[in-house]
């Protein structure tokens, strides 16, 4: 009787996972508030979630698909993408060659102080209301930012070269691409309410919170407070705590801590734990986003 196996005695390997593409992610801190990211995905989608920081995107190949505040977007490549704060989405392939894009992250009071070098009479924060935008010349110089904060190519561009881009860059976005007027950045300013739910969990990111406990701070009934948080911030207060952890846990691994501390500190039951839903958020394991970290920067 036959073994099913090739002659010299090893199993073959199923065809699928033969096939199957690696997905690729890197990031890195380009410095105090600015955090760039690449990737190269072939089948990864992201589930809804947000970033507390600005979110400006360069399509490199392929195209991607996502929803935001309910209208689906298709990004091609050539194409910028344009994400506000704590604006909820998710995403995913649009192509058979998945898409490969470069993200920079910079925080609202960072982007903020360089769009008030513009208009120093302007108290809000840009707001872009179209996600999806066809700009030749600032997709170019948006790749070039990119390579300039690369932690391999850093050293070879003077800060000055560095710092006036950046300027270059966000005044464009502004100017080009924002709606008017600004908006002020208040996460659930939508609600008091919401906004107390959000400080608390904040507060209280290692530890396993109930339902009850969120609408016992606010005076609303469990059922009201789910109805009202969704309503201002797009996503059920358990996503929204869960996507605060994750985003703590990337940035105690951005400044040198271990997967077991950071898992602790943000309340996953273990390393397995924070791993599942990391990778799920972000395409890589935490191992593989300290290993695409460059500590030298």
């Amino acid at each position: 009787m036959g073994t099913g196996l090739p002659h010299n005695g090893a199993a073959r390997p199923h065809p699928t996972a033969a096939r199957r593409p690696r997905e690729i992610a890197r990031h890195w801190r380009a410095a105090d508030g600015i955090d760039l990211f690449e990737a190269d995905y072939k089948n990864f989608t992201f589930p809804k979630h947000s970033h507390d920081y600005y979110a400006f995107g360069t399509i490199l190949n392929g195209a991607e698909q996502f929803m935001t505040r309910g209208t689906n977007y298709v990004a091609s490549r050539g194409q910028l993408l344009m994400m506000n704060p704590m604006q909820v989405h998710d995403g995913g392939p649009a192509s058979d060659d998945g898409y490969q894009y470069q993200i920079m992250f910079i925080a609202p009071e960072i982007f903020g102080d360089l769009v008030r070098e513009l208009s120093p009479t302007n108290t809000g924060l840009p707001f872009f209301g179209n996600c999806v935008v066809d700009d030749r010349e600032l997709h170019l110089q948006l790749q070039q930012l990119h390579r300039m904060f690369r932690p391999d190519l850093s050293a070879t561009t003077s800060l000055l070269e560095r710092d006036s881009q950046l300027l270059y860059s966000a005044a464009r976005l502004a100017l080009r691409h924002a709606d008017a007027p600004p908006f002020v950045y208040r996460p659930g300013s939508e609600d008091k309410r919401v906004q107390t739910v959000i400080d608390y969990m904040a507060a209280h990111l290692d530890e396993n919170i109930a339902l009850e406990d969120l609408a016992t701070i606010t005076g609303l009934s469990r059922f009201h407070l789910l109805r009202v948080f969704r309503e201002a911030t797009g996503l059920p207060p358990h996503a929204y705590f869960n996507h605060m952890r994750l985003r703590r846990a990337k940035r105690m691994l951005f400044d040198g801590a271990t997967i077991a501390d950071a898992a602790a500190a943000t309340g996953f039951a273990d390393q397995s734990h924070l791993n599942r839903h990391f990778k799920t958020m972000w395409g890589v394991s935490p191992g593989a986003f300290i290993a695409s970290l460059d500590r030298k920067t």
